[in-house]
C-alpha cells in the first residue's frame, strides 16, 4: 500500500518541479528575482512559512482534519511550493501548499512538533506576480473547486492579468480572455460564463453555491444594480429555505425593483418667504392702479393673510 502512494507522490513531485522550473525560466530577470537565481529543495521551520493573504481570498482551506490524519498515517505526498518572503529575511510565503501547511500547523498543535515541525519544501525565485500565477495555476488544476472557487478564481486571473499586461510580462498578441482561460484552465467560453456572474454580490454567490437559485438566475441578478441585488438578497433570506424557481426569483427581482412613491418636495422656508415678498410687492403696485380687479380676489387673500398670521402667531412673533 505504501509504495504505490510513494511512486503517486513522486510523480505529482515532478509535476511541481516543471512548474517551478519553468516559473524561475519566466523569472529570470533581475527585476523578478527576489535574490535567487535557481529552484531548490529547502527544509523549512513549520513557524517560518507564511501563507500568502491572497489564497485566502481564492480558495477555501476545507477538509484540513481529513488531511492532518492522511499526512499523520503516510506523510507528505508532495512538498509545498514556497518563495523568499518580501518582507521577512529568512523565512518564506508559501507560493502552493496552503491545505498542507494548515494540516500540518494542525498536527504541530496537537503535539506531533517532533515529526512534524520541520517541512521539506520547493524553493522558487519568485515575485508577486508570478507567484501568484504559479499558485493560481497548481490549485485549479490539482483540486475540484467550487462554484464560489471558480468565481473568485476568474476575478483574481482577471487582476493578475491586468498587472502582468501593465508590468510588459504578456506575450505580444496575447489576449485578456485567452490567458485568464489559460491561467484558470477552462475553455474561452466557460470563463465568459463565469465572468458574468463577478458581479454578483456575495450573499447571492452563497445562494448559487449552495444551490438554492440557477445559474441562468444567477446571471440575470449579476445584472441588476447592486442595490436591487441587495433587496432580492434581503427577500430571499427573510423566506422559507430550499431552492427558489427562476420565476419565483424574477418576481422578487421586480418587486425589488419597483420604484418607492417619491414625497412632495417641501420648498425650501427661505425660498417660500422670498416668493411671498415678491408676491405682497406686485400686489401693492396693482391695488394702486386698478383696486377694483382685486374684489373678487378679497375673501381668498383674507384667507392667505389669516394663515400667515396664525404661523407668526405659532412662533411667538
Amino acid at each position: 500500500m505504501g509504495r504505490p502512494r510513494i511512486e503517486r507522490g513522486a510523480k505529482q513531485d515532478d509535476v511541481i518541479r516543471d512548474r517551478v522550473a519553468a516559473v524561475a525560466a519566466r523569472a529570470a530577470r533581475p527585476t523578478t528575482l527576489l535574490g535567487q537565481k535557481t529552484d531548490r529543495s529547502v527544509t523549512v521551520p513549520l513557524d517560518q512559512l507564511h501563507p500568502d493573504p491572497r489564497n485566502n481570498e481564492v480558495f477555501e482551506l476545507g477538509g484540513i482534519e481529513d488531511l492532518a490524519r492522511d499526512i499523520e498515517a503516510n506523510g507528505l505526498a508532495h512538498y509545498p511550493v514556497v518563495r523568499p518572503h518580501p518582507e521577512f529575511e529568512d523565512e518564506y510565503m508559501i507560493v502552493a501548499g496552503h491545505r498542507r501547511h494548515a494540516a500540518l500547523s494542525l498536527l504541530v498543535e496537537q503535539g506531533h512538533g517532533a515529526r512534524f515541525g520541520q517541512v521539506a519544501c520547493h524553493l522558487v525565485p519568485s515575485d508577486d506576480l508570478d507567484s501568484g500565477v504559479l499558485m493560481l495555476t497548481t490549485n485549479v488544476r490539482q483540486r475540484d473547486l467550487s462554484t464560489l472557487e471558480r468565481i473568485h478564481t476568474i476575478t483574481f486571473a482577471q487582476s493578475l492579468v491586468a498587472e502582468l499586461r501593465e508590468a510588459g510580462r504578456l506575450e505580444v498578441g496575447t489576449t485578456t480572455d485567452g490567458k485568464i482561460a489559460e491561467l484558470v484552465n477552462l475553455a474561452p467560453r466557460t470563463v465568459a460564463y463565469y465572468r458574468s456572474l463577478t458581479k454578483l454580490i456575495e450573499g447571492l454567490r452563497a445562494l448559487l453555491d449552495e444551490r438554492r437559485i440557477t445559474f441562468t438566475t444567477a446571471r440575470e441578478l449579476a445584472q441588476q444594480p447592486i442595490d436591487i441585488q441587495e433587496r432580492v438578497l434581503a427577500q430571499i433570506e427573510a423566506g422559507e429555505d430550499g431552492a427558489l424557481s427562476g420565476a419565483q426569483v424574477a418576481a422578487l427581482t421586480e418587486s425589488a425593483s419597483a420604484k418607492e412613491p417619491t414625497p412632495p418636495k417641501v420648498p425650501d422656508a427661505g425660498i417660500l418667504v422670498s416668493a411671498l415678498e415678491r408676491a405682497t410687492s406686485k400686489m401693492l403696485r396693482f391695488d394702486a392702479a386698478t383696486p377694483d380687479e382685486l374684489d373678487p380676489f378679497i375673501g381668498r387673500i383674507a384667507a392667505i393673510v389669516e394663515r400667515l398670521d396664525a404661523i407668526t402667531a405659532k412662533r411667538g412673533v
